[in-house]
Order: structure tokens, then C-alpha cells, then sequence
């Protein structure tokens, strides 16, 4: 698609309904009515980041933080595995103190006593630590670029500019890491012409994975008084990405379900075409279930899907779980014909 018709689209809330039949249209062909269950484990809410849209953000005095150990995230990742699931996603705040040999024992450990891919989400890291990653077994990395207007980005991101992110985004690719990439829709000062520049680079990186999320003002932010994200908006986002991409793993993440908690998650798969589910598996953790599994907060009461509700979610949407690893669609042909 064109950049004119891209932002025709995104403005376009009438003829909505037709481009989500297109996009489901896509996701058929491409992903079949299966869909990639992968369990969460968020083992760290301490972040470096002072993002103005994240509850976990370093000047936010408010939040209890927590760090799980090297044994704690092997537990609980090794639990993920024996559910039957088949990736586990390893996600924190932007936490050095986590150092390159502590995560690269916790990876080794993983891959080695269990077969299943693990992704992670730990944000900004350095080449050397991203190479030894991928070297002790990390196959996927999911950095969302949050948007691609660099002003906006610069404002909501103090210190840190876009540009920085879309290189450590291509590293990744020339790692070898299946790459995710993401966007924030409904970010104060987001222009509809900023979501269409956010579609047009998931066209032209065509990304392994992408992960969709709309704003929701966080308490303890600056940017707590301001509107929340619009579900239809989103949704027109989603299957547009969908349309651009063709074959590429699209979530419908955690803060899909907080935003519409009945059945947010349900419309993106069945409109946005969506193809993967993220639950959170910090429950698995028995010896801290309750503290760890509800302070990850990005936005303000974020819902955190259970493997039970996951499926759930998948059943209502006339899909199943896949086996196996999910690995790219990118690395493993055009469509499910």
C-alpha cells in the first residue's frame, strides 16, 4: 500500500468493517486458524528509562520494585515449558543490573533443559550483550520502536532519540534474532499521519513479529490526565499491519485486554488478525506469586491474561493453540494454502 491510502485507511472508521474482513481475509492465508500461545515472564520492573508513559519509569518513587533471581526466572520459564507451551518470553524494565553473564547462564539454562524458543524484551542493550544472547541460545528479540515520528518519540523518551532505537533494531536482524517491533497508538500528540509512517515501516522492515498496544494514562506518570488510546482506532491499526505484512506473528498484547477488558483481546484476533497470545506466567512462581505477578505495571491496572483466559480468548475466536515453537513465518514460506 501507498502512504496515501495507508492514512486514507487509518482515518477511514466507516468503511472499518471492510478492511477488518480484509485483514481476517490475510490472516487466514497466511497464519490458518492456529495461533501462537507464548508465556511472559516479567522479572523485573526496575528500568533505567524515564519514559512519560510508563509506570515503571525510574522517577516514579511509588512503584515496588522487584527483581526476581537467576533461579527464579529458570523456575518459572521451565514451568512455562512443562504447561505445553512452547516460547517463553523473558521481559523486563530496561534493568542493568542485570549483568551478561547472569542472563546468559538464565538462557543457557532454559534452552537446555527445555525445548522451547525463548524471546526476549529487556529493551536497549549493547551489541556485545545482544551477540552473546543469541550465541547461548535467545532466537527472538521484541523491541518495539513505539513510534516513528522522532520529535514524538524524543518528547515521550526524554534523552533518547529514534534513530538510536532503529539501529539497535536493525543489530538485532543482522544478529540473526527473529525481530519484533512495535507501536503505541493513541500517544498524546500522535497524529493519524504518525500511525500511517508507523504502518508504512512495518511494510517496508516486513518484522518477524509485531506487537500493538494502545495508550492508557498511567497514575504515577506525567502523563496521567491524558485521554486513552481509541479501541476502533487500534483495531484499523492492527489490520492494516496485518494487510502490509502478510505473514508476520502480530499479538494482541496484555494492554489490549486492559483497555477492553471483555473482549479486546477477542476483537483483535477475529478483526485486527491477529495470530498470538502472551500470557503472564509469573503465577508459576509459587514462592512469590502474588507480589510479582501484579507490580510489572506499564499502564495503571494492567490486565494480565492467564493461560486459562488465553485459551479462552482463542476458543471464542474459533482458533487453536499451535504446537511447537512458532517460529517465523518469515523463515518458513508464504501461506498456510
Amino acid at each position: 500500500m501507498d502512504a496515501k491510502d495507508i492514512l486514507a485507511a487509518v482515518q477511514d472508521e466507516a468503511g472499518q468493517q471492510n478492511l477488518f474482513r480484509q485483514a481476517d481475509e490475510v490472516r487466514r492465508r497466511y497464519c490458518g486458524d492456529v495461533a501462537q500461545l507464548r508465556g511472559v515472564v516479567h522479572f523485573s520492573n526496575c528500568c533505567c528509562r524515564d519514559d512519560l508513559y510508563c509506570g515503571l519509569r525510574k522517577s516514579n518513587k511509588d512503584i515496588k520494585r522487584f527483581r526476581m533471581t537467576g533461579d527464579q526466572i529458570v523456575e518459572t520459564a521451565l514451568a512455562i515449558a512443562e504447561a505445553g507451551l512452547g516460547t517463553v518470553v523473558l521481559q523486563s524494565g530496561e534493568d542493568y543490573g542485570y549483568t551478561r553473564e547472569l542472563l546468559c547462564s538464565v538462557i543457557r539454562r532454559i534452552v537446555d533443559s527445555a525445548d522451547v524458543a525463548v524471546t526476549l524484551s529487556l529493551g536497549e542493550r549493547p551489541d556485545d550483550d545482544l551477540r552473546a544472547f543469541r550465541d547461548v541460545g535467545a532466537s527472538r528479540y521484541l523491541m518495539k520502536h513505539e513510534t516513528m515520528n522522532p520529535d514524538l518519540y524524543a518528547r515521550m523518551r526524554p534523552g533518547l532519540r529514534l534513530a538510536d532505537r532503529l539501529r539497535t533494531i536493525e543489530t538485532l536482524r543482522a544478529l540473526g534474532y527473529q525481530t519484533g517491533v512495535g507501536n503505541v497508538v493513541g500517544l498524546p500528540g500522535q497524529t493519524d499521519e504518525d500511525l500511517a509512517a508507523d504502518i508504512a515501516f512495518f511494510q517496508d522492515f516486513q518484522p518477524d513479529m509485531v506487537n500493538i498496544g494502545p495508550f492508557i494514562p498511567h497514575a504515577d506518570t506525567p502523563l496521567c490526565g491524558a485521554a486513552i488510546g481509541d479501541m476502533d482506532r487500534m483495531l484499523r491499526v492492527f489490520a492494516l499491519t496485518r494487510i502490509v505484512t502478510g505473514n508476520t506473528h502480530l499479538a494482541a498484547a496484555n494492554t489490549v485486554a486492559t483497555l477492553a477488558p471483555e473482549d479486546g483481546q477477542y476483537r483483535a484476533f477475529v478483526q485486527g488478525g491477529a495470530n498470538v497470545i502472551m500470557p503472564n506466567c509469573n503465577p508459576f512462581l509459587k514462592s512469590k506469586k502474588d507480589k510479582i505477578e501484579y507490580e510489572f505495571q506499564i499502564t495503571t491496572k494492567k490486565r494480565y491474561v492467564s493461560i486459562a483466559e488465553a485459551k479462552d480468548v482463542l476458543r471464542r475466536a474459533g482458533r487453536e493453540a499451535a504446537a511447537g515453537k512458532g517460529d517465523s513465518l518469515k523463515m518458513q514460506g508464504e501461506a498456510c494454502d
